[in-house]
């Protein structure tokens, strides 16, 4: 069904350091991955994870490359030497990303100019998601994104666990919990619940706003696809401050099966499931691209798609039983982590093809393309 390949690696760029970023030396590039992909026309742009090691220490950051799309293939923009033209977007910084920012997700609401994204920050021990959007003046600019202080869940693991309506995810999150000891992490500013916190990642926003019933009346919110393991929910908030307070998730987590989106339902699913990037409409309903990871006997990482209500995100019209994109080359498998591993962060239409651009083996970027019509044939 796909003409795979390997669109971009780490090396491309030799071993130097992305222009703009601080960092001591020895330096090493060890894999790019994971690109968000914002399109326009036959240009699309990779927000991609660059993963290296620096003075030993692993850290990763966001960089931009370009790629154009010529039927069903991709060319990645390059520079007079061959190499990928490479941008800094978003480096480590503190208080959470002393390790690194990784998986960012980038989106359109329908209405609004400005870009929003997800971004996964890593201090060693947290993984924390921030909420950020490029500036109202220069809503294009992917180099220059307005911050909001907004990092969620914000709640410990240890309060999450006790709020956690069933044993299911009761269960799940106690895994998580390092020998059940808090730790602390060093804080700016602003006082949070202690760590570890209870971790989400694969956020990503629905496209157009939900009406919702408020005190009798219709109101607009935006619909926030999160991933508490094992399965993936959906919050609603009219303003995404909401995703930074304490009370917020209090009752988001004790009411937490109202908001269930997906659960786990097939083979190819059965540790967990996440979103892969932000939904995307078509004339039968809003598409839902997701991953689904088994860790046993190894890791391995699919994809698939759901197909939901636009006006209910939780009415699923339609699932693809069998993955569509799994682990079929060497590349694909045991890079930088053993196992088997696709994971499309983003995907572009153009001329009749749907590409997808994904993370290979967590060490590559790699591209396939099919027709648009065959992919919609999931759901027929």
């Amino acid at each position: 069904m796909f003409n795979k390949e390997i669109i971009l690696r780490a090396e491309d760029n030799g071993d130097e350091p992305p222009d703009g970023l601080n960092v001591a030396l020895p330096f090493k590039r060890l894999g790019i991955l994971n690109p968000a992909v914002v399109q326009y026309g036959p240009l699309a742009y990779l927000l991609s994870r660059l993963y290296y090691s620096e003075k030993g220490v692993h850290k990763s950051c966001i960089v931009r490359n370009a790629a154009l799309l010529e039927g069903n293939a991709v060319r990645i923009v390059r520079d007079r030497k061959g190499r990928p033209i490479e941008e800094l977007v978003l480096a480590p910084e503190l208080p959470h990303g002393q390790q690194g920012v990784e998986d960012m997700r980038v989106g359109n609401i329908q209405g609004e100019s400005p870009l929003h994204a997800f971004l996964v920050h890593y201090n060693g021990v947290d993984a924390r998601t921030e909420y950020l959007r490029t500036k109202e003046a220069e809503p294009d600019n992917l180099l220059g994104w307005d911050k909001f202080g907004v990092f969620f869940p914000n709640i410990s693991l240890q309060e999450a666990i006790e709020l956690a309506p069933n044993e299911k995810y009761k269960n799940t999150w106690k895994k998580q919990y390092p020998n059940g000891k808090k730790q602390k992490i060093s804080r700016e500013k602003y006082s949070e619940p202690a760590s570890p916190f209870l971790g989400t990642k694969d956020c990503a926003l629905f496209p157009h706003k939900i009406k919702r019933k408020l005190n009798g009346n219709l109101e607009d919110y935006y619909g926030v696809i999160i991933r508490l393991l094992p399965d993936m929910q959906i919050i609603y908030v009219k303003d995404f401050k909401e995703l930074s307070e304490h009370e917020f998730w209090k009752k988001s987590i004790a009411g937490l099966e109202e908001h269930l989106l997906l659960e786990r339902e097939y083979s190819w699913e059965k540790s967990h499931i996440g979103s892969s990037y932000p939904p995307f409409e078509t004339s039968e309903g809003v598409i839902i691209p997701y991953h689904g990871a088994t860790m046993k006997p190894e890791r391995n990482y699919k994809f698939g798609m759901a197909l939901v209500d636009k006006d209910n995100p939780q009415k699923i019209l339609g699932r693809t039983e069998k993955s569509i994109l799994e682990a079929t080359k060497s590349w694909e498998r045991n890079g930088i982590v053993k196992g088997n591993v696709v994971f499309p962060t983003g995907h572009a239409v153009w001329d009749g093809f749907c590409h997808f651009f994904y993370g290979a083996g967590d060490k590559y970027i790699a591209h396939a393309a099919t027709p648009e019509q065959r992919l919609l044939d999931n759901f027929n």
